[in-house]
C-alpha cells in the first residue's frame, strides 16, 4: 500500500515464527508416505503442493481501510508478506519452483534468514 510500510521491528517475532512453522512443516512433510512417494497430483509434485497448500492458508482480502490500520497496529505482517517473506528463505522452495536469479521471490543465499 502507497506510503506504509511494515514495522519489521514489531512484526518480527511473528516473522520468525511463520518462518520456524514452515521449516518444522517441510521436516515433519518429508516424513510422510505423500512426500516419500513423489507422485505429481494435477501436475504438482509434493512439495510443490506442501507450499500452494500453506500460501492457500492465506489468501483473503482485506479492504484498504482496515490493511492500513493493520499496517499500523498488528504484530502480524499482512497474509502475503506472511507467505512470500517466510518462502523466499526457504532453499525447498527454490527447488520446488525452480526459482532463479531474477526471479520475482529470488534472494541471494548470502541473503536468505537461517533461523537454525
Amino acid at each position: 500500500m502507497k506510503g506504509y510500510h511494515i514495522n519489521g521491528e514489531a512484526t518480527q517475532g511473528e516473522n520468525i515464527a511463520d518462518l520456524g512453522g514452515i521449516v518444522l512443516g517441510i521436516d515433519a512433510f518429508k516424513k510422510t508416505e505423500q512426500y516419500k512417494k513423489g507422485e505429481k497430483i494435477n501436475g504438482l509434485t509434493p512439495m510443490q503442493r506442501y507450499f500452494l497448500g500453506y500460501a492457500l492458508g492465506w489468501l483473503g482480502h482485506t479492504r484498504e481501510e482496515q490493511l492500513r490500520s493493520r499496517i499500523l497496529t498488528d504484530v502480524h505482517s499482512p497474509g502475503k508478506y506472511r507467505v512470500n517473506g517466510p518462502f523466499a528463505n526457504v532453499d525447498e522452495f527454490y527447488a520446488a519452483f525452480n526459482i532463479k536469479p531474477g526471479d520475482p521471490m529470488y534472494r541471494a543465499d548470502s541473503l536468505r534468514v537461517r533461523i537454525w
